[in-house]
């Protein structure tokens, strides 16, 4: 074993951050919609409204949160501070989430949720950042590091597996109610999947760096310099056009199926809506595992973009199959719909990211290192449009009529649009998607 090597009980002590980090991310909106919303009623757009502020606050002040755990590691050698405590808060306010008094007012509920919803979101920056350079940091050796990314990405689906059954999980008939039950599930998340998944890496990794080299002061001119710098990179603004087509207008077309599963396919059944919606999902993460290996092999013999654009002429063709899946009877297609959806998710990670690399690779050769720039701008688009995805689906669903008390008596015009949302919107999306790697194969600027 080399000196970058990690062994065995290091990678899994690293990896087990992935849980937590899996369940910061996505672990609210899985119990949100169906109970703060499709339980207690609370209005859609301003639920969205309330899930989307407190992502982009936290966004926003990511950097410092870098930046101050930088510091933390030249003067310590290690982040671990940060983890631990990071893991453990965010464990206590995710668990304080599901807690809200059922007795109150739809208005109180809705302000409990967002205050301390935003102070789980930024308890979350505190864990997330500095878990993210504790991988980058690990080893220096690129294959160990293709190896814990991997081990990570495994990690990542088999959480996929299971989390869309945290609601079915909290209707089962072992609780005296949903509300006792969504309290018992969001502490058992909060303690099992981020509080002791969160804390192993900081307790059980020896963490070795080289830190003798003094940081470097950034100078908030010199940053925004840097950020213009790379927004004048036409190659990768096409990158983020893609990003944009994905975490934008996939996400927000796909936040109509869980209503389409519930109030048009299941008569308005929550109780058997939610239990597909965790099909359609455990279904999207065992074809996702599918996937990687499929577009590996494409990329071999035919190259990133045409690879992708292949995989983008399978999602335009999942739209449309949407249409015909999508509606009463259709529940055993579901299938189909995470097979033909999988592969641009999966493509987000192995394909997207890579040409990233290569864009910033190439610019750096000319006018110095800006990665870190690449990188954040990448994030911070990636953040805002799935915020923004988020609030759109909401004031949509006020737009077209939606009305979860009025339960399966939803008007036939509400569902059409939510149907053509769901279609359209994928549709559409993958064409813009495509339009882009079409342009950015043009460019030429890089081995695709």
């Amino acid at each position: 074993m080399t000196k970058n090597s990690l062994s065995i009980k290091s990678k899994f002590a690293i990896s087990s951050g992935t849980f937590s980090a899996f369940f910061m991310r996505q672990g609210v909106g899985i119990l949100a919609i169906p109970y703060y919303q499709m339980s207690l009623a609370v209005d859609p757009f301003l639920l969205a409204a309330a899930m989307m502020v407190p992502l982009i606050l936290a966004s926003m002040i990511g950097p410092w949160v870098g930046q101050l755990s930088d510091i933390y590691l030249q003067k310590f050698g290690n982040r671990k501070i940060f983890i631990l405590l990071g893991a453990l808060i965010s464990a206590v306010f995710y668990g304080c989430i599901w807690q809200v008094p059922v007795d109150w007012q739809t208005n109180m509920q809705l302000l409990y949720f967002a205050v301390v919803y935003t102070a789980f979101c930024i308890a979350a920056e505190f864990f997330l950042i500095p878990y993210t350079c504790l991988v980058y940091e690990a080893t220096e050796d690129s294959c160990e590091r293709v190896s814990l990314f991997a081990l990570n990405s495994v990690i990542s689906k088999v959480c996929s597996l299971f989390h869309q059954w945290a609601f079915p999980l909290a209707q089962l008939s072992i609780f005296s109610s949903l509300y006792v039950g969504v309290k018992w599930v969001g502490w058992l998340i909060a303690i099992v999947a981020i509080a002791i998944a969160g804390v192993l890496p900081a307790l059980m990794y020896q963490h070795k760096t080289n830190h003798t080299a003094k940081p470097k002061q950034i100078q908030s001119t010199k940053l925004l310099s840097n950020i213009r710098h790379v927004l004048s990179n036409r190659a990768f603004n096409l990158l983020l056009v893609v990003t944009f087509a994905q975490f934008f207008g996939v996400v927000y077309s796909a936040s109509m199926d869980y209503y389409l599963i519930v109030y048009y396919m299941q008569g308005g059944d929550l109780v058997s809506g939610a239990n597909w919606k965790g099909v359609l999902s455990t279904a999207y993460a065992l074809c996702g595992l599918i996937a990687v290996p499929i577009i590996l092999k494409t990329n071999a013999k035919f190259g990133r973009v045409n690879c992708f654009l292949l995989v983008y002429l399978i999602t335009f063709i999942g739209g449309l199959s949407k249409w015909f899946i999508f509606v009463p009877g259709g529940q055993y297609l579901l299938v189909i719909d995470a097979a033909l959806g999988c592969f641009a998710w999966a493509s987000m990670a192995i394909l997207l990211h890579s040409l990233i690399a290569d864009v910033a690779a190439e610019q750096n050769a000319q006018h110095g290192n800006h990665n870190g720039v690449y990188v954040s701008i990448h994030n911070m688009v990636m953040q805002l449009c799935i915020s923004l995805a988020m609030l759109t689906s909401g004031l949509s669903l006020n737009f077209i009529g939606f009305n979860a008390e009025m339960g399966a008596n939803q008007s036939a015009a509400s569902i059409l649009d939510m149907r053509m949302i769901l279609a359209g919107g994928t549709m559409i999306s993958a064409l813009l998607a495509g339009s882009a790697l079409i342009m950015f194969k043009r460019l030429a600027i890089t081995k695709v």
